[in-house]
């Protein structure tokens, strides 16, 4: 096994030791720190681990206790109090809190909030006074608090546990795309905010592929004790056959010519969306490889005559149709 030693410094090391020494009230043997460090592929040795915490027990008080003939290691709660922060620091600060504020009907979000608060607590009053100044001139405008209101706590919880363990999850789901209720087993890989929505991304062994299912719309859940491994390739499928919240199974591609006023916007707003953007006379052509979805034929009929489909050719007669179907609606009545 490759020692990884290397991929990030001594300082770091012994922070996250102290804290983790810290926060369990029955301690860590040097054994189970390197299992646990291992998790997340930071590869130490056992006789590493043991060098930190003699040096760690100069500065901080650091306990050892011996049971079941195995040494335990435990320290004190140790806090920020009197940290010199400087203005970059206490800026961040009430911006996270800020951003923490719109996720405040979830766990996370309560866990961050919390988190800032007690930072904040173990500085100085001087630091306290600046932070309380600088949350009146952060704003977030377009504010989001509505958006995870509907999100169960208790599934959120079982979701993430089942995220930490890799463990294989029966849910209950309401699918917005076909309005039906079914019973499937996922392999949840990661929570993910899609327009600040809370979902969980994985495996869906009813669809046989990736999928996102939004954690509102899961009505039951039960982590199931077989395991799964995330596939290395995770990352780069994540965004495959997806426009913005919907996927499907075969990609096509998209292409669009919007007019100079919808091209500008485009370019400004919504450029993330696009594999290819192209200025021309026209305006700006735009080219994606993506599904297919019915949240694509309400993205581009929200420009209306701005943007015209090229490809496919079922995309712009869907378009064809829906035009039309608008036209008898609104055309006057004799």
């Amino acid at each position: 096994m490759a020692n990884h030693e290397k991929e990030i410094t001594v300082a770091e090391r012994q922070i996250y030791i102290l804290s983790l020494l810290s926060q369990n009230p029955i301690g860590y043997t040097a054994d189970e720190i390197v299992e646990k460090l291992k998790k997340w592929d930071v590869v130490l040795t056992k006789r590493t681990i043991n060098r930190d915490i003699d040096e760690l027990s100069l500065s901080y008080a650091i306990e050892e206790e011996e049971r079941n003939g195995k040494t335990y290691f435990l320290a004190r709660k140790f806090s920020m109090e009197n940290v010199d922060l400087t203005i970059q620091d206490l800026m961040a600060i009430s911006f996270m809190q800020r951003l923490a504020e719109q996720y405040e009907h979830t766990i996370m979000g309560v866990a961050a909030g919390e988190m800032l608060r007690k930072m904040v607590a173990n500085t100085g009053n001087l630091n306290r006074k600046h932070i309380e100044a600088l949350s009146k001139s952060i704003r977030i405008a377009d504010g989001n608090e509505w958006k995870n209101r509907d999100v169960n706590p208790e599934m959120e919880h079982i979701i993430t546990t089942a995220i930490e363990k890799q463990a294989k999850v029966e849910i209950c789901y309401h699918s917005w795309n076909g309005d039906e209720v079914t019973r499937r087993i996922i392999h949840p890989y990661s929570l993910i905010l899609i327009d600040q929505y809370l979902c969980v991304e994985g495996y869906c062994e009813l669809r046989q592929e990736l999928r996102t299912f939004r954690l509102s719309r899961i009505q039951e859940a039960r982590v199931l004790r077989e395991e799964f491994q995330i596939p290395k390739d995770y990352h780069e499928r994540s965004q495959e056959n997806k426009f913005i919240y919907l996927s499907g199974k075969n990609k096509e591609k998209l292409v669009i010519q919007f007019d100079p006023e919808s091209g500008r916007y485009v370019k400004e707003y919504e450029a993330h969306r696009a594999d290819r953007l192209t200025e021309n006379e026209a305006g700006l052509l735009f080219e994606k490889e993506t599904a297919i979805t019915t949240e694509v034929l309400r993205w581009v009929l929200k420009f209306g005559s701005g943007a015209r489909v090229l490809q496919p050719k079922e995309l712009v007669e869907q378009i064809r149709n829906e035009a039309e179907a608008m036209w008898r609606q609104y055309k006057p009545t004799e």
